[in-house]
C-alpha cells in the first residue's frame, strides 16, 4: 500500500489536530525547485474507485467487525465506503466523513488513497447494530437489499458494483446453527451477503448434472413444508445449469427457511444460501424464483434500478418456464397464479422506468409486483413469437456473454433480437412501459 504524502506544513499541523484523521507522513524532501511538487493526499470523495475483493470477519455476540476491502487501481486519488450506522473503531488509512449530495444520501467516508496503477488493501474496524426493520443485521439474520449493505459492512451499494466476497462468523450460540457463505469466488453485489442463525437442520436434496449439491435448511417443525417446497428444486435447478449455463457460486447451494416476521413473504436472492420466509417454505415457485437469481440479478447484476425488470422479471419467468419442464403441473399452477396477479394490477404500473440513476426503488415505488409479473408475461410473449426453445438460447447467450457483469433491459433486447431475428422493442413497449395493460398471454405483435 502507498502511504498517503502530507506536504504542507499548514496542512500537515491541521491534519494532526483534526480527531478523525491521523497523519501517515509527508515525502520528497529532496526534490528539486524545478521538479513537480508532491501529489497532495487527503480524504477524497471517490465513489467511482471500485472495491475488488471483501473480506469480512464478525463476532456476533459482541456486534463487531472487520473489513479488509481491496480497491482497484485509480488514476485518480481518494476512495468513498458506506458506512451506514457503524461505529467505526480503526480504519487504516486517514479518512474523513463524506458530504451528502441529497437527503436521502447514505453515510459514507472519503479515504486518503493515492492514485494506483496496482490493487489497494484498507482494514476497517468497526461495530455494528441491530436493526428491527429490514435495513442489516436483526436478531438471527440479515438483510441488506437494496441498499443497506453499509449498516453491516463498509461497501458499495450500488447494484451494478461487484466485489469478490468471503465472511467468518464467531460468537454463535452453541445451540445454534450459522448458515453463510465462506467464500463467493464470482462477483457479487454486496447486498447478496447474508447469514442466518437458528436451530436449523440441514436436508440434503441431491446434486445436479453438473455436480452442484443443494440442500435445504428448516427449523424445528418445518421438514414437511421445506420438503414439500423444495420437492422439484434439484430438477429445477439442473436445468437451470443445463439451460443457461454453469452456477457461478460454488459447488453447494441450497434454501434456509428464515422467520422473517408477521406477514413477510417471498424470499431474497442470497446466494449460495438464498432466504426463504417460513411462511412460504413450502412453495415450489419461491425456491425456484430464488434459485433464478443465481444467473440474473446475482450472477448478473443489474446497470442500476431502473433495470430491476432485467433481475425480477427475468426469474419470475424462469421459475415458471423451468417449473413447466420438470414438473408441468406444479408449471400450469405457477403460470395461473402470475395470470391473477397480473389481472390486479394497476393499468399504469411502474415497470421499466427509462434512464439511469435517478430511480430510488424503494421510494419511488419500484419495488412492486409490476416487474416482476409484467416483467414475466413479457418474456412469456416472445417465447409465443418466436418459441420457447429460440427464447432459452437467447436467454443462455446474455448470460454466457454478460455473467459477472452489470447490464441493461436494453441489453437484453439487443440479444433477443440479435439471437432470435425478432426485434422484442414493440413487444417490451408493450409490456413493460405502456401504461395500457395486456391481457395474460398476449403475444408479441
Amino acid at each position: 500500500m502507498t502511504p498517503p504524502r502530507v506536504c504542507s506544513a499548514a496542512l500537515l499541523s491541521a491534519l494532526a489536530s483534526s480527531s478523525i484523521i491521523s497523519v501517515v507522513g509527508c515525502g520528497g524532501g529532496d526534490a528539486s525547485p524545478d521538479a513537480p511538487p508532491d501529489v497532495l493526499v487527503v480524504p477524497t470523495a471517490n465513489a467511482a474507485r471500485e472495491i475488488l475483493d471483501t473480506r469480512l470477519a464478525f463476532d456476533v455476540t459482541a456486534r463487531t467487525g472487520t473489513a479488509t476491502i481491496t480497491f482497484g487501481p485509480s488514476a485518480t486519488q481518494g476512495a468513498t465506503l458506506e458506512v451506514g450506522d457503524l461505529s467505526l473503531t480503526t480504519v487504516g488509512v486517514p479518512y474523513a466523513p463524506g458530504i451528502a449530495t441529497t437527503a436521502s444520501a447514505r453515510p459514507t467516508i472519503d479515504l486518503a488513497l493515492a492514485p494506483s496503477d496496482a490493487p489497494v488493501e484498507v482494514e476497517v474496524a468497526f461495530g455494528y447494530q441491530l436493526h428491527t426493520g429490514y435495513q442489516g443485521a436483526r436478531a438471527g439474520f440479515t438483510f441488506l437489499w437494496p441498499y443497506f449493505c453499509g449498516n453491516l459492512f463498509p461497501c458499495h451499494s450500488e447494484p451494478s458494483d461487484g466485489t469478490t466476497l468471503s465472511l467468518s462468523l464467531t460468537g454463535v450460540p452453541a445451540d445454534q446453527v450459522a448458515v453463510y457463505p465462506t467464500t463467493m469466488v464470482a462477483e457479487a453485489p454486496a447486498y447478496q451477503l447474508a447469514w442466518s442463525i437458528d436451530a436449523y437442520t440441514e436436508l440434503p436434496l441431491g446434486a445436479t448434472t453438473a455436480g452442484t449439491a443443494l440442500s435445504t435448511w428448516y427449523r424445528p417443525g418445518e421438514l414437511a413444508a421445506a420438503e414439500a417446497g423444495t420437492a422439484n428444486l434439484v430438477a429445477a435447478f439442473d436445468w437451470l445449469e443445463r439451460t443457461l449455463g454453469p452456477y457461478r457460486y460454488g459447488p453447494k447451494a441450497g434454501s434456509v427457511s428464515v422467520r422473517w416476521g408477521a406477514g413477510a413473504y417471498g424470499g431474497m436472492e442470497h446466494h449460495p444460501f438464498w432466504h426463504v420466509s417460513s411462511t412460504s417454505l413450502a412453495d415450489q415457485e419461491t425456491h425456484a424464483h430464488e434459485a433464478a437469481h443465481g444467473w440474473f440479478g446475482d450472477g448478473i447484476r443489474v446497470r442500476c434500478w431502473e433495470d430491476f425488470v432485467l433481475s425480477e422479471g427475468t426469474v419470475t419467468y424462469l421459475a415458471g418456464r423451468a417449473l413447466d419442464v420438470v414438473a408441468p403441473s406444479v408449471g400450469a399452477q405457477v403460470w395461473a397464479g402470475y395470470a391473477s396477479q397480473l389481472a390486479g394490477l394497476p393499468a399504469s404500473n411502474l415497470v421499466w422506468p427509462q434512464g439511469c440513476g435517478a430511480i430510488d426503488v424503494i421510494a419511488d415505488d419500484l419495488y412492486q409486483e409490476g416487474p416482476y409479473i409484467r416483467g414475466a408475461f413479457f418474456y412469456r410473449a416472445v417465447a409465443l413469437k418466436v418459441g420457447t426453445a429460440r427464447l432459452d438460447e437467447a436467454l443462455a447467450a446474455f448470460y454466457a456473454a454478460r455473467a459477472g457483469t452489470a447490464a441493461s433491459m436494453t441489453d437484453m433486447l439487443t440479444t433477443i433480437r440479435e439471437v432470435t431475428g425478432y426485434d422484442p422493442t414493440a413487444c417490451a413497449a408493450m409490456w413493460l412501459t405502456s401504461t395500457t395493460k395486456p391481457a395474460a398471454e398476449t403475444p408479441c405483435p
